[in-house]
């Protein structure tokens, strides 16, 4: 199959060696993971992305596949003439999980859990601070974030926005998901750094990359994907298994 991929770069590293391994061309694409900041905006990126794909290019795809799943409701409303396959997770940790089954064996009693993953790392981090964004609350005034809403408003105003969307949440651990293979090697200890900083502890848990490479594979079962047909559009069911359907 000729396949399109429209991947969240947070999998920059996992998506890249997957798709060399595939059975299938595929045609990879992509989306910086700051976009999330202004999930309205990145669902509208999303379908200019997907029509400009699959109208504006001299390759016939077979399907389209997406490396996001629900994340802020960012691919709700999104429709494709040829079909597309989306993951049926609400973000991006269960594919980091590889499946809802250990994403709830792990996070099922600490869904408010903070955790980073190297592709977190990554992309989150400041080439001209050298320091990697990650400890926003002490540092959210140069964040590219924060910088967006002072071009909207006043600084009162940001700073209020600011507070509301990332609320400090009391915690004695936060979750560092190892994927073998695929670490950047100074990802967990920087991290182990920084959450030491705010006096809490680090636990680590092994990631699972296999949900991924179903879906560069062309393995797209009905339970781990959502099968989006020409003429449908994608529709939020919100709950723990089916998440989202075609409609």
């Amino acid at each position: 199959m000729f396949i399109k991929f429209i991947c969240c770069d947070v999998f920059a590293r996992i998506a890249c060696a997957l798709v060399a391994e595939s059975p299938h061309i595929i045609d990879l694409e992509f989306v910086p993971m700051l976009s999330h900041v202004e999930p309205d905006k990145l669902r509208l990126e999303l379908q200019e992305r997907i029509n400009k794909a699959v109208d504006g290019s001299n390759r016939v795809y077979d399907a389209l596949i997406l490396g996001f799943g629900l994340c802020g409701n960012v691919t709700i409303g999104l429709a494709c003439p040829i079909p597309m396959i989306i993951p049926r997770v609400h973000d991006c940790c269960t594919l980091f999980m590889g499946s809802k089954e250990r994403f709830l064996e792990e996070f099922g009693d600490r869904l408010s859990s903070r955790w980073l993953t190297t592709g977190y790392y990554e992309r989150t981090y400041s080439r001209n601070s050298g320091y990697p964004m990650l400890d926003q609350q002490a540092n959210y005034k140069t964040s590219i974030e924060y910088m967006n809403f002072l071009e909207q408003y006043d600084e009162e105003t940001a700073d209020y926005l600011w507070q509301t969307m990332h609320p400090i949440i009391e915690m004695k651990e936060a979750v560092y998901i190892n994927i073998d293979g695929y670490e950047h090697p100074n990802a967990y200890p920087d991290y182990v750094k920084l959450m030491s900083r705010q006096e809490v502890d680090v636990v680590t848990v092994n990631g699972d990359v296999s949900m991924l490479k179903a879906l560069v594979n062309g393995d797209w079962d009905n339970e781990r994907f959502l099968t989006v047909n020409p003429g449908n559009k994608v529709v939020g069911v919100y709950d723990m298994d089916e998440v989202i359907k075609e409609a």
